[in-house]
């Protein structure tokens, strides 16, 4: 997940851009549903930001011994986290889609396919660091999405969703490399002396976790500036998606 955590900032960013001015003129009920949707996703956001924080700091612990050996022992320490943050996404998936149904109809049918996508690519990445003993010599085996999946036009899916749902089709499913995940993931191998494997990853890492932050900076800004400090702490609704 750590390694695909720049198509998690880009369809956070969508879901701000698309939610911007939209969230006035709710009812203040459905403002606290849809309060609370967002600000788990946050919750979730910041988790993953915080365990690729971690993952930094244990590389440069070990940069000592070499590049190659800080991300073995990086990538190793931090797996199970990466994990957990993985999960968090999984399980907000029914909740996120019920309160973007509350902010825009189109934004929650186009995010449903996105995140119906989504999930079945956070279950194959929530396992995306293992290691594989059955050679001589152990080595770790990170999943990698390709520079394409960051490239989705999600604006174009936004409208074509739009224009099905005017015609009435409901079960419109607009298409996209996020629903071939498993063509444009790729496996890098690091061993703990493959230098130019470590500095690649590292490379891609780097990138991702720009995406990330950015993403995380305007998700916190969109409920700083939308709800109230009651909407944000207190919800009487123990299943808000309901």
């Amino acid at each position: 997940m750590i390694t695909a955590e720049g198509i998690v900032g880009k369809i956070v960013t969508f879901i701000v851009d698309k939610t911007i001015g939209k969230l006035i003129d709710l009812p203040f009920d459905k403002r606290k549903k849809a309060c609370r949707s967002l600000t788990k996703l946050y919750y979730c956001v910041q988790t993953l930001d915080d365990v690729t924080e971690e993952f930094y700091r244990t590389f440069e612990g070990f940069e000592v011994g070499g590049d190659a050996q800080a991300m073995v022992h990086a990538l190793n320490n931090n797996s199970y986290k990466v994990e957990q943050a993985s999960n968090m996404f999984i399980e907000l998936g029914e909740e996120l889609r019920s309160g973007l149904e509350i902010i825009d109809p189109t934004l929650a049918s186009c995010c449903d396919a996105l995140y119906v996508s989504k999930f079945d690519f956070l279950s194959f990445m929530s396992n995306s660091i293992e290691w594989d003993r059955s050679g001589e010599v152990a080595v770790l085996k990170v999943k990698a999405p390709s520079d394409e999946m960051l490239n989705v036009d999600l604006d174009r899916q936004y409208n074509e969703t739009k224009l099905a749902l005017v015609k009435g089709d409901t079960g419109y499913w607009p298409s996209s490399t996020l629903d071939d995940f498993r063509e444009q993931v790729s496996t890098i191998t690091i061993s703990f002396d493959d230098i130019e494997s470590a500095r690649r990853l590292k490379a891609h890492i780097d990138k991702h976790r720009v995406l990330l932050k950015a993403a995380k900076d305007s998700l916190r800004n969109l409920i700083k500036d939308s709800f109230s400090i009651e909407e944000v702490l207190f919800q009487n609704d123990s299943h808000p998606w309901r």
